[in-house]
């Protein structure tokens, strides 16, 4: 990750609408990154979860056909 530019109080004085945007600028950038990392990591969560009901799924199924096959004969 590169570093992040930093402003200095002289510049800060000289001109604080323009550092207090940058500043919010990049809590945006901040927020906007956490979040999609977040996200990213909840969706191979849920992933991984839908998988695992899947194979649950099948197997439960495949249990109930047999068990509707033995009730038939």
């Amino acid at each position: 990750m590169p570093a992040l530019p930093t402003v200095s109080f002289k510049e800060f004085v000289k001109n604080p609408i323009v550092a207090m945007l940058f500043i919010a600028l990049m809590a945006i950038g901040y927020l906007y990154i956490d979040n999609r990392t977040t996200l990213t990591n909840q969706i191979k969560d849920l992933q991984e979860e839908v998988t695992t009901i899947k194979k649950e799924y099948k197997e439960l199924n495949d249990e109930f056909k047999l068990t509707l096959k033995e009730l038939n004969k």
